[in-house]
């Protein structure tokens, strides 16, 4: 296929998020099939992909393939991003969206999630977009009215995509951190005063969370609170001096060097550890120790589904919450405990309160251990090796 030629329009001064949504509409509704290329100042780069009038893609940014893992952990928590891989030696525009593409047709997706997983991201980047439109160097379009992708999953409308997008951004300008990027970074720069003017939990969750590896957006997805309400808890400490903002490097491009990476065969059997919390915070710190330490590990929010999930990946060992709503972590232990196959998977509960009635009731059930809240990341690794040696002298012994 023949490289598209672009047309640049001429930005007037004064281009505003009026005026970009205008000069989209335009372009989508005139050429049909194409796609739109945004430049900044800076040199960020994004696309739009259209057809038949309507959207259909979005890529590019700051961190697209931050944005493409996160949306994956949201949307398939199941689904590992790196056993996602196309044959394709080399990243091209629309990748993401093949990749999608492929797991729906091998049945690894349902379409619906593939479906929510790009108008995640169609929301995304329109975001950023808007909220770049006075940094925009160029805006240019293709004019030979063909599509890049033969088989879209869905379409959009550019007209309900933008209204959504716009109160999105105008509730995030109204919080103190607005006129900031939500890509950005939150690094505690004070930690002696933070601990003095917080709470020990709280104080113990932020030591955990603002270590300057994680955006705003990860972070608000982390703690389970909407991004203004959680930039809004977060602007006291950064005016404060006691935390501040820094930009944060993208993740590595799928198509990493394979020296770096575990082979998918390796990667499948090493141990599976579940963890079973409605707090996806939780979920993403245990994800984040146990994956270096040399687990695979599967977070879970939804208890009425653990139990079919269980069933379905066979874990090794489970992490369990305590508390949780419609079915609690007694409940859920019974439950498994009743399955022959797992009589004999670790369960460890966790509890932010460590009572003695709690740890009858819970061995009572079938837990094995316990681990208070908040997760700390050296006593799980440490929590895992100790059971999984356990139960493999068992076996041994059996």
């Amino acid at each position: 296929m023949t490289e598209s030629v672009l047309n640049v329009m001429p930005l007037e001064k004064g281009f505003s998020v009026a005026t970009l949504i205008k000069a989209v509409k335009v372009i989508i509704q005139t050429q049909t099939n194409g796609y739109i290329q945004l430049k900044t100042i800076a040199g960020e780069e994004w696309w739009l992909d259209f057809r038949v009038g309507q959207l259909l893609w979005a890529g590019g940014g700051q961190h697209r393939f931050r944005r493409w893992q996160r949306l994956l952990k949201i949307h398939c928590p199941d689904l590992p991003p790196s056993e996602v891989r196309l044959r394709e030696a080399e990243l091209f525009d629309n990748w993401e969206y093949v990749a999608l593409s492929m797991l729906v047709r091998r049945q690894q997706l349902h379409r619906e999630i593939a479906i929510a997983i790009i108008q995640s991201t169609l929301s995304e980047v329109l975001f950023d977009v808007c909220q770049a439109v006075g940094n925009l160097s160029q805006v240019a379009h293709t004019t030979d009215r063909q599509s890049r992708l033969a088989q879209p999953l869905a379409l959009f409308s550019s007209t309900s995509l933008f209204y959504s997008v716009k109160t999105e951004l105008e509730a995030w300008q109204e919080t103190a951190l607005g006129k900031l990027s939500p890509n950005l970074s939150p690094l505690i720069i004070d930690n002696q005063r933070l601990k003095q003017c917080t709470q020990p939990r709280t104080y113990q969750i932020l030591k955990q969370l603002l270590h300057g590896n994680r955006s705003l957006r990860e972070l608000s997805q982390m703690t389970g609170r909407e991004l203004p309400a959680f930039s809004r808890m977060l602007a006291r400490y950064i005016e404060r001096g006691i935390a501040t903002l820094n930009p944060i490097d993208d993740l590595a491009s799928p198509y990493a060097p394979m020296a770096q990476k575990v082979p998918l065969q390796v990667a499948k059997k090493l141990p599976l550890i579940f963890c079973i919390d409605d707090s996806p915070q939780v979920g993403y710190l245990m994800e984040e120790a146990l994956r270096p330490a040399g687990y695979r590990c599967i977070s879970i929010q939804d208890s009425i589904q653990a139990l079919a999930q269980i069933i379905r990946h066979r874990p090794d060992m489970i992490f369990l919450d305590l508390i949780m709503p419609v079915a609690n972590g007694y409940e859920i232990c019974k439950q498994v405990r009743r399955v022959k196959a797992f009589q004999k998977i670790p369960i460890v509960i966790l509890t932010g309160n460590d009572g003695l009635v709690d740890r009858m009731r819970a061995k009572a059930v079938g837990a094995t251990d316990f681990m208070a809240k908040p997760v700390d990341p050296i006593k799980v690794i440490e929590m895992v090796r100790l059971q999984l040696a356990k139960l493999d002298h068992e076996v041994e012994v059996n």
